[in-house]
């Protein structure tokens, strides 16, 4: 074997093993996120293996919600891979600091260009270069340079301008000594040192006889400025030339540099690597919902459903078509954190701060379920990541370790292992010896979510209930679908109930519009219902504007009315629409009549359901699937078919059974498109 090809080898082997090692160490560090993981791993493999077969930077998109983890992930695998010294990280929402992308140039422009880089571009959805709603450009793009890096790999370096400005002054001042007859001889200045003095400021004693024409001050900087240009290298270089010239041949010298040092140094640096990394609202939708109750696993499955294709429509709104093309093609989607994953993310802190606490003070500590449990309850923000959850481990538990602790050490007791637990809003910790307990401490939390969540069993919680409880019967009776979760309390003021309810198929037909409009106003149904119609509270407006604008879109431009036709304002944007709304108008009333009367029928049928479920919910605040689903079985007046699948619940078997009973011609299908006869009958 050649031995440059043994070399080769090895190092492809030992690539591979960090790369394995990265990946496996990554997976054990960052929960809920393994498949993103894999992607990342692969996508930047080949730049690892063989950066030398790369014309061009990789570029590989990371996008998602924020504390997902996009930015830690890459500084870790970073680290992984051995290029802490090569990794550069550029926050574009810092315009104009240390971490902007133009002030990190000069940093990256020190690289050797010739050897790979990471280079991180976070918070890039700020980097927008256009405006909505009409498209204007940026006026002043100050990360325009972003752009053909990532293109090319280009990096200028305006060296000039720091501290180019005081050589060049400098220099003319050495000029005007020249002129003045000033003598130098191997770079000393032989007379008129009084004259030097005055004119350089600098001063010195009687006894000096020679002193150096250009200060070794700036022996540094024309070494940067122009060293590589004249192939010098060396601070030593640089003293052996000047010490070497007089007056004359310094000045010369000293033409090169400023002429080199004026003009922006350049390398390509065609084999780094590129993240990008950000928050795009136009594709996650749900970034604005701050809600500490909706369901981890609701936002998780929502997030899965953005692809690509969304996330180029997402980028339109912020870029040049040409600009989006030169973020190529690898774009990486983070999901929103699940439950598991955020419990993961808990127990995987509290082991950790365990085992710290156990070196520190010699004593085994437990942190039980319900301290897991409190964390998640005040700490989880789906929309908002891990970040949150960090805190109020903070809050709940570090902040009360220093009590715990001395109350042992005032104890005086022999103790060998701390078991903690929260138990009604309390922190407590049982200090045993030999698992047996020694004595007990407590001390009130702070758990404002968890009290928020407490109902208080009043009026408003059994409106609330009685509201929820009408979603979700019709839920279940009319569209077989039972709800997840259903919350007559909520920790959030402005949503003071809701039900979480998806649907398992991914379409609307003509024939569920008015069973899903009735399940939007069951709210106001059973309301009415149940309190009467002189007891109807005002809090139904925005079920009411919500089927509206569902039932109004679906007539107006999905062709669900009597006419297929798109209707639309008569403005300058809408000139190609239907502008007569009075038509589509009654049918959209019409709609939601038969919907409401829907509802209230299928109410008073399933009474006994709806009272059930409401009573339940005025004293619990929350009920969950399964327990919807109990009360269901138990007073429901029907047998309910509940559709947990429904990939396969009408239209693919419809089509198949059209196409078996259709009878199939005698001629040869695969002739059919080659049948000149047929291309080119008139």
């Amino acid at each position: 074997m050649n031995p440059d090809n043994s070399i080769l080898k090895q190092s492809l082997i030992d690539k591979q093993q960090i790369l394995i090692e990265a990946r496996n160490t990554l997976k054990k560090e960052f929960f809920g996120i393994d498949y993103i993981i894999d992607q990342i791993v692969d996508s930047i493999s080949s730049w690892f293996f063989l950066p030398q077969l790369q014309e061009k930077p990789l570029v590989v998109n990371l996008w998602g919600l924020t504390g997902t983890g996009k930015t830690s992930l890459v500084a870790r695998l970073s680290q992984l891979l051995n290029f802490s010294d090569s990794y550069f990280w550029v926050d574009l929402g810092g315009k104009g600091t240390e971490y902007s992308f133009n002030s990190s140039m000069s940093e990256i422009y020190e690289a050797d260009h010739k050897l790979p880089i990471i280079l991180v571009l976070d918070e890039f959805q700020h980097s927008r270069t256009i405006l909505h709603p009409f498209n204007t450009e940026v006026e002043k793009d100050e990360n325009r340079r972003i752009w053909d890096f990532m293109d090319t790999g280009k990096v200028t370096s305006d060296n000039w301008s720091h501290g180019g400005y005081r050589l060049e002054e400098t220099i003319l001042r050495l000029k005007g000594l020249y002129q003045a007859d000033v003598k130098v001889k191997n770079g000393m200045v032989v007379d008129k040192l009084d004259l030097w003095s005055r004119e350089m400021q600098i001063y010195f004693g009687k006894a000096v006889k020679t002193i150096p024409f250009v200060p070794e001050e700036y022996h540094v900087q024309i070494l940067n400025y122009a060293g590589e240009h004249l192939g010098i290298y060396l601070i030593s270089d640089i003293k052996k030339l000047l010490f070497s010239f007089d007056a004359a041949q310094t000045i010369h010298f000293l033409n090169k540099v400023m002429k080199h040092g004026r003009h922006p140094g350049e390398k390509k640096f065609t084999k780094a690597l590129i993240f990008v990394m950000g928050n795009l609202d136009e594709a996650y939708s749900m970034n604005d919902d701050l809600s500490t109750d909706k369901d981890a696993d609701e936002f998780h499955r929502l997030s899965l459903k953005i692809s690509v294709p969304k996330i180029k429509l997402a980028l339109q709104q912020r870029f040049r078509s040409e600009q989006i093309a030169r973020l190529g093609n690898i774009h990486i989607i983070f999901p929103s954190l699940n439950r598991k994953a955020y419990e993961q993310i808990i127990a995987h802190e509290l082991d950790k701060y365990a085992q710290n606490l156990s070196d520190i003070f010699q004593l085994k500590v437990v942190f039980l379920e319900s301290v897991h449990m409190a964390i998640y309850a005040e700490g989880v923000y789906p929309t908002q990541g891990a970040r949150p959850v960090f805190t109020t481990i903070l809050q709940i538990l570090k902040s009360k370790i220093s009590y715990f602790y001395t109350e042992f050490f005032l104890s005086l007791q022999d103790i060998d292992r701390l078991e903690f637990s929260v138990k009604q809003n309390k922190m407590m910790v049982d200090y045993q010896k030999d698992d047996h307990s020694v004595f007990t401490r407590e001390t009130e939390l702070i758990t404002s979510l968890t009290d928020a969540r407490r109902g208080k069993k009043d009026d408003f919680q059994a409106i609330i209930a009685v509201h929820e409880s009408g979603h979700a019967v019709l839920s279940m009776i009319l569209m077989n679908t039972i709800p997840s979760v259903v919350y007559s309390v909520t920790a959030d003021g402005e949503d003071q109930g809701f039900v979480n309810l998806n649907y398992p198929w991914n379409y609307i037909s003509r024939r569920e519009l008015v069973p899903r409009l009735a399940v939007m106003l069951g709210g106001y149904a059973s309301e009415e219902l149940i309190f009467g119609k002189e007891n109807l509270t005002a809090g139904a407006a925005s079920d009411i504007e919500k089927a509206t604008e569902f039932i109004s879109e679906m007539f107006q431009l999905q062709g669900m009315g009597s006419f297929p036709i798109k209707y639309g304002l008569p403005i300058p944007n809408e000139k190609f629409a239907y502008h007569q709304y009075q038509t589509v108008d009654e049918e959209v009333k019409k709609a939601m009549a038969e919907a409401l009367a829907l509802a209230e029928a299928t109410l008073k049928r399933e009474k006994k359901l709806l009272l059930h479920l409401a009573d339940n919910l005025s004293d619990n605040g929350m009920l969950t699937k399964k327990e919807i689903q109990h009360i269901l079985i138990n007073y429901s007046g029907r047998n309910i078919h509940i559709i947990e699948n429904a990939d396969l619940r009408f239209y693919r078997n419809h089509l198949k059974d059209q196409v078996k009973s259709v009878k199939i011609s005698n001629s040869n299908p695969t002739n059919l498109f080659n049948n000149e006869s047929l291309m080119n009958k008139n």
